[in-house]
């Protein structure tokens, strides 16, 4: 099974603040296994490094339908992260985030 993650934008730089403090993101892992949870920590990482002020949570699927996190959050999909793409994934994310400023 290939693992993939879904990553969303909520907060002040999602919402058409002026100035965002912050990048509040969101990692929605498929499952609590071993490798889902590890490619989450692997792109928690990875986004910290490349993004200034970035504030990262994450969930499993499970627990963001149980807390409804996106819909409370007004959270909206930027993108997806598989686990056989990872990098090239990553790049068209970090360009999504240049595109709406939130970078």
């Amino acid at each position: 099974m290939t693992h993939s993650v879904t990553i969303y934008g909520f907060g002040s730089a999602f919402d058409d603040a002026k100035a965002p403090r912050d990048v509040d993101l969101l990692i929605v892992h498929q499952g609590t296994d071993l490798a889902s949870c590890q490619l989450a920590i692997e792109c928690k990482r990875r986004l910290a490094e490349s993004i200034d002020r970035a504030h990262i949570t994450m969930l499993s699927e499970a627990e963001e339908a149980h807390f409804e996190f996106i819909k409370t959050a007004r959270a909206v999909r930027l993108g997806a992260i598989r686990e056989d793409y990872f990098n090239v994934d990553l790049t068209a994310l970090d360009a999504e985030l240049h595109k709406l400023g939130a970078r």
